[in-house]
């Protein structure tokens, strides 16, 4: 039945829209849940939404563009969740960095959309960007919580930053290569590592800046 003003079985064409953009969303997620990536095809999104191919091209000019903003909204959730993490844990540093890891972890491994989505930010140009953009955000989590749990003793300047992209880098390759089953090792395992490789690179950054002081000192000599 078609209504006054645009409207059609009560709702504007606008509500329409959204609708249909929320349909494809939530098709997508489960796409990629089940068959990955490679699984984002317009014409197969758009049937098992019960769509017609048009209404896929009035939201998104291609399937990239739908995995971004996929992408965008699970980044967000699982930095929520690392930060909720961070809130609740006591000030000591080697507790909440075990939990934050755990939860990090967790927050991938135990989520089939992240999961799939995790495996492949290698696999194109633009997904490795995404990639680089989710180590800025880790590093600059692992900067502040440095600050706030080691005071004045936080390393800081360019040998933190570069710490903590080591960090960053090294752990979501390790994480990513786990999550494709090509290291045999167990959750717990990997928690280990993670937690003594980050504690173990900060008492590096330490000397380093102490190495790096006496340098200078000695050129000034």
């Amino acid at each position: 039945m078609v209504a006054d003003r645009g409207r059609y079985a009560g709702l504007s064409a606008e509500e329409r829209m959204r609708q249909r953009r929320a349909k494809l969303r939530e098709t997508a997620l489960a796409t990629i849940a089940e068959q990955g990536l490679a699984g984002l095809k317009v014409r197969a999104l758009s049937a098992r939404a019960g769509l017609n191919d048009r209404y896929f091209y009035e939201s998104y000019t291609d399937t990239d563009q739908l995995l971004f903003e996929l992408m965008e909204a699970e980044l967000a959730a699982v930095m929520t969740e690392l930060i909720a993490v961070i809130a609740t844990e006591p000030a000591d540093t080697r507790v909440r960095l075990r939990a934050v890891v755990e939860a990090g972890i967790a927050a991938v491994a135990d989520h089939p959309v992240r999961r799939a989505i995790f495996i492949e930010l290698q696999t194109t140009g633009e997904l490795r960007r995404r990639r680089a953009e989710f180590v800025a955000l880790l590093g600059g989590i692992m900067l502040d919580q440095g600050r706030e749990l080691l005071g004045e003793d936080a390393v800081t300047g360019i040998q933190a930053e570069l710490a903590a992209r080591t960090i960053s880098h090294g752990g979501l390759e390790l994480v990513s290569e786990w999550l494709r089953g090509d290291l045999d090792i167990d959750r717990a395992q990997l928690v280990d590592f993670l937690v003594a490789m980050i504690l173990t690179t900060a008492q590096i950054t330490t000397t380093v800046r102490r190495e790096m002081a006496g340098t200078a000192d000695g050129s000034r000599g």
